[in-house]
């Protein structure tokens, strides 16, 4: 049974058409967020691939480096509360895209 105090929403937001996107997704309670998902997608021979993701599971707020052989990389990010550490995640990602984009290609070639 869902919490009935708890609010859930997610979406996706297009950096390039069909070519790289943004997916967000969160679980709040009030005005506190208690789970959430940030995570960069890039189209990939004619598929949505993972690069990065920002999320608090396993206990705690961090950043997966995703590679092309389905491998990640676990960072531990602190920036503050899960409202901050969210906000904060969805920014980097929309200005860093690129810079992600170009190591999951360039792991791809190597």
């Amino acid at each position: 049974m869902a919490d009935a105090g708890q609010i859930s929403r997610e979406w996706v937001q297009a950096l390039v058409p069909e070519e790289a996107r943004l997916r967000c997704r969160y679980k709040r309670r009030g005005q506190r967020i208690v789970e959430y998902t940030v995570q960069l997608e890039i189209r990939h021979q004619s598929k949505w691939q993972p690069v990065v993701r920002f999320d608090n599971a396993h206990g705690f707020c961090h950043r997966d480096e995703i590679h092309p052989d389905g491998t990640q990389t676990k960072t531990p990010v602190f920036v503050g509360d899960a409202n901050e550490t969210f906000t904060r995640a969805i920014k980097e990602v929309q200005t860093n895209w690129e810079t992600h984009r170009s190591r999951f290609l360039a792991e791809i070639k190597s």
